[in-house]
């Protein structure tokens, strides 16, 4: 995915984030000022441009036709509306990266304008999982009620060869194992878990107040 791409994605996420049915937030905390305004600029490339304004001790996140305040959850990590979060990444060349995300299945990567480019990012420890594992994870899975306004959302992983693929409102994505249980989703950072107990198959995605719970559904 392009940085065009990334920037038109995370405007109608973000749009679609503020009609979503809220989820139970993190308290906010307090960030330094000093820490605020290193993440003040432009951010996009290709035309796409989100600026991060401050005001007061509030950063903003303006785009044509929206506005909207972030709620810190730490110095680096903040709110955006009902059920998306944006990260500030700071890397050892001095440049910043927003990721914006859902926690679940989607993340954008806006870089600000005039950062220097980051560092690539060292390749991961391949780790392989046996099929009998894998195979226990296939199936279609159920979102918990009450984590969200909507009960009729489902996720579909399916097993091709040796490989995990997961299947959601959005692109098909491979599930990259980092151990038996817990797998990065596609080519993001966002990361999967599967909890086997005594109910059956439960699918963790994502952390913090964004987490939600898939339940595997039982076959027929």
């Amino acid at each position: 995915m392009n940085n065009r791409q990334s920037t038109g994605i995370a405007a109608g996420v973000l749009a679609l984030a503020m009609a979503a049915g809220p989820l139970e937030a993190q308290a906010p905390v307090r960030v330094p000022r000093s820490v605020l305004e290193r993440y003040v600029g432009e951010y996009g490339q290709d035309g796409n441009t989100i600026k991060i304004l401050l005001q007061g001790d509030t950063l903003i996140r303006e785009q044509p036709g929206q506005r909207h305040a972030f709620v810190p959850i730490s110095e680096t990590l903040f709110r955006i509306g009902a059920i998306l979060t944006t990260e500030f990444v700071i890397d050892p060349a001095g440049g910043v990266t927003q990721i914006v995300s859902d926690g679940v299945g989607f993340e954008a990567r806006l870089p600000r304008k005039g950062s220097p480019a980051p560092p690539p990012p060292p390749p991961p420890a391949a780790v392989r999982v046996p099929r009998p594992v894998l195979e226990r994870y296939v199936g279609t899975y159920e979102y918990i009620p009450g984590q969200m306004g909507r009960n009729d959302l489902t996720v579909v992983v399916r097993l091709e060869g040796d490989t995990l693929i997961r299947e959601g409102t959005g692109p098909a994505a491979i599930l990259t194992p980092i151990s038996e249980t817990r797998f990065r989703v596609g080519d993001t950072s966002l990361v999967t878990e599967f909890v086997v107990d005594e109910a059956g198959v439960t699918q963790v995605m994502g952390t913090g107040f964004q987490q939600l719970l898939a339940r595997l559904r039982p076959q027929r």
